[in-house]
């Protein structure tokens, strides 16, 4: 065989040539590494957020259906029935994104969707002028309480991913931890498809207090402009620190345009309309808790009255980290104003005013005249729910989710199980206009 000589130069091309193609292939091997860890770590989290939506539905369907035990009248159920189609479809959408395996949740797919049909079915019976039986709501009773494990399981689920103890991928170490002791998705549904943890809502901003702000507050309609230096000869009176000095600092210029004074622990914002003190803030912490829960409503009574707040109504509280926020309505003739809110917040170890806020009350106080009431009380407690017994009831103005106002008739409720509810019934049409399931904690008044 010839022997092939190749020069120096030959030699030094093909060294060039093959380190080339090796440093192209790196290169292309590590952009392709690139591409498949961020799909990875957007798939990640698009589990991630599947998970923690699933949760949320599973919430919403348990407060649902717990609410729809207690509905008497066809445009309540009707309006829960939509709401709870709605969290069962999102339910599905969500566990259909996790990647639990072929049979893994199929009792639980069903079980939502079961939901879904069995609560439009009463619906469409309840619109033809029938009730709920017992039966039926006891049914109701069985799948709330199946929907309570379910979410259960699946809060646990969230908490372990979030502290890294969880893992989409029996294979993988999706989460950057191979520990044997990893829970799979597979393994969360296997254990048991039904789970619990029902999470409430803090309404110490009151059950209406998502509302609501008007685009022209009706406060302040007519009232004259007044000037900056009268604005916070208004401020000082508002500011309980007597060794702050307050300072004008910017206009806001929003749904309620104010003057904003600042100073070293306390800012205070006052209309520019009327002069009417909107809302303070100050930096004061609370360490032991000497002021009693009486003493802090008292203490906030006195400082709205100073402010020229009169005639409100204390509703609602939650304490946390040694404060105590105050929920007050406004109150005329033995009517509760929901919409006309002001929230104060009291310190409880000073029993000082540590922040204040009348945006609702100035986005909505109002004179209203149309105060009549065509269903009597007795005859709206006979449209409640024949389970539910009445602790004692009183007259309200609510808002609406379309920002009207409504008058109703609030029924403090307890039912068989002792669970307490605030059911709301139309003073004009006798409709449930909304129902509200409370619990006590040490804290406070919940909702859910």
């Amino acid at each position: 065989m010839e022997k092939i000589n190749l020069s120096t130069r030959a030699k030094a091309r093909i060294i060039l040539y093959l380190t080339t193609l090796i440093v192209v292939l790196g290169i292309f091997s590590i952009v392709q590494t690139v591409k498949a860890n961020r799909y990875e770590k957007e798939s990640m989290i698009l589990k991630q957020m599947a998970l923690i939506a699933l949760d949320e539905n599973l919430n919403n369907i348990s407060t649902n259906l717990e609410k729809t035990i207690y509905v008497s009248t066809p445009t309540m159920l009707s309006k829960l029935s939509a709401e709870l189609w709605r969290e069962a479809s999102g339910a599905k959408n969500n566990l259909s994104i996790l990647p639990t395996g072929e049979n893994t949740v199929n009792n639980t797919y069903k079980f939502l969707s079961q939901i879904g049909e069995f609560v439009m079915s009463l619906e469409r019976k309840s619109a033809s002028g029938e009730q709920l039986t017992d039966k039926e709501r006891e049914q109701l009773k069985q799948l709330n309480s199946l929907c309570k494990n379910l979410n259960d399981n699946v809060n646990q689920m969230c908490h372990d991913m979030q502290n890294g103890n969880f893992t989409f991928d029996e294979s993988s170490s999706t989460l950057l931890n191979t520990n044997a002791d990893l829970q799979t998705i597979g393994e969360g549904f296997d254990d048991t498809e039904q789970a619990m943890t029902d999470v409430p809502t803090l309404i110490y901003d009151g059950p209406f207090s998502d509302h609501l702000t008007q685009s022209k507050p009706k406060l302040l309609e007519g009232l004259k402009t007044v000037s900056k230096d009268d604005a916070l000869i208004i401020a000082k009176s508002v500011c309980n620190m007597e060794k702050d000095i307050l300072a004008f600092s910017h206009e806001e210029d929003g749904d309620i345009p104010c003057y904003v004074f600042k100073g070293e622990k306390c800012t205070v914002a006052i209309t520019k309309q009327g002069g009417n003190p909107c809302y303070m803030l100050c930096s004061e912490f609370s360490g032991e808790m000497k002021v009693k829960y009486e003493d802090a409503i008292r203490y906030a009574e006195n400082f709205l009255e100073k402010i020229g707040y009169d005639d409100m109504e204390e509703r609602y509280y939650f304490t946390d980290d040694g404060i105590c926020t105050i929920n007050f309505a406004y109150e005329d003739n033995d009517v509760i104003m929901y919409p006309d809110l002001i929230k104060v917040s009291v310190c409880l170890e000073t029993g000082n005013i540590l922040s204040f806020d009348a945006t609702g009350y100035i986005a909505n106080h109002t004179e209203r005249n149309n105060m009549n009431r065509k269903l009597s009380l007795k005859d709206a407690e006979n449209k409640l729910n024949k389970h539910l017994d009445v602790i004692d009831s009183q007259i309200c103005v609510i808002p609406t989710e379309w920002k009207t106002e409504q008058l109703c008739y609030e029924f403090h409720c307890k039912t068989d199980s002792r669970q307490e509810l605030l059911v709301y019934v139309d003073c004009e049409t006798g409709e449930e206009n909304n129902i509200l399931i409370l619990l006590y904690s040490d804290g406070g008044v919940l909702t859910k």
